[in-house]
């Protein structure tokens, strides 16, 4: 792969961090990776690096708190029961904010959820193909009408655009390429200097944001020929996804050898074989709601 970086929001250390880590190290050898977490979460990851198998990528943990974290906090908006936390909606800033708050980040970079685990390569730089730079389609819809609603609610408001979705799956891919120009242009396209702020007030509207599917809906307009991914039978039909972590965490600590260092791919790579009957299909694991 060319120099390419990768960005990881992640809400604080945990115990598959190092998987998820390891395992993009394996496919795809980035120059950096750069994970946005608390003060205490970097204190521990800058410790257990050195005993993580990296090779040669190197993992910079930067403070969360520089991307404004507090100020945002004030436009945020709990309605009821129903709303999403303010980290969820933090951490899709973090996302579209990088290009402003790291330097010299590769362009296009490579933005990944901190639960998502891959099992199988999907070429995201192939330069001997017309798609340069392609993610894949992982999710096959929403959770729910509910869901599906608000997204295309938000996004409405946000951008004027009518969301865009693939002809099978969703843009929830829980990783993405971000070419500068794209962002760049949708923050002058949401309001310039007040883009951040716009974003969070959606919470006091809406129950449910996406980041991903308004960078997607967005390019569909303005940059298709940057908007290059894998059909979801590809590589998202064969992923295995868990909403709730406890029970497929319960039965990895039972099988696996968890380090103080976390999980290490190896491990994992191991369950996986074991429990899921040697299937050499899968292509990724999905573990949400770490703590």
């Amino acid at each position: 792969m060319e120099n390419i970086d990768f960005v990881i929001p992640l809400k604080q250390n945990n115990v598959i961090i190092r998987t998820v880590i390891e395992g993009i190290v394996l496919f795809y050898s980035p120059i950096n990776i750069f994970i946005i977490t608390d003060p205490s979460s970097i204190l521990e990851i800058n410790i257990h690096t050195s005993f993580w198998k990296i090779d040669n990528t190197k993992i910079k943990c930067i403070d969360e708190n520089i991307f404004l974290k507090t100020e945002l906090e004030r436009k945020y908006t709990w309605k009821d029961e129903k709303s999403r936390e303010y980290g969820w909606w933090f951490q899709q800033i973090i996302k579209l904010d990088a290009i402003h708050k790291i330097k010299d980040l590769s362009d296009p970079f490579i933005v990944w959820d901190a639960d998502l685990i891959p099992l199988k390569k999907w070429d995201l730089y192939n330069k001997n193909t017309e798609k340069y730079y392609s993610f894949a389609i992982l999710q096959e819809c929403s959770k729910n009408e509910f869901n599906r609603d608000q997204y295309s609610s938000s996004i409405m408001d946000l951008i004027q655009l009518e969301i865009k979705e693939p002809i099978i799956g969703t843009f929830v891919p829980h990783h993405f390429v971000f070419h500068h120009k794209v962002i760049k242009s949708l923050h002058e396209k949401i309001e310039g200097e007040k883009w951040r702020k716009k974003i969070m007030e959606l919470s006091s509207k809406y129950y449910r944001f996406s980041e991903y599917k308004c960078v997607a809906t967005f390019m569909q307009h303005f940059f298709p020929e940057l908007l290059l991914y894998h059909e979801y039978e590809t590589y998202g039909e064969n992923g295995m996804r868990f909403r709730d972590s406890l029970e497929i965490l319960e039965k990895i600590k039972k099988m696996c050898n968890i380090e103080y260092y976390g999980l290490s791919y190896q491990n994992l790579f191991i369950f996986v074989n074991n429990e899921f009957m040697n299937n050499q299909k899968l292509t990724y694991l999905q573990i949400e709601h770490i703590t």
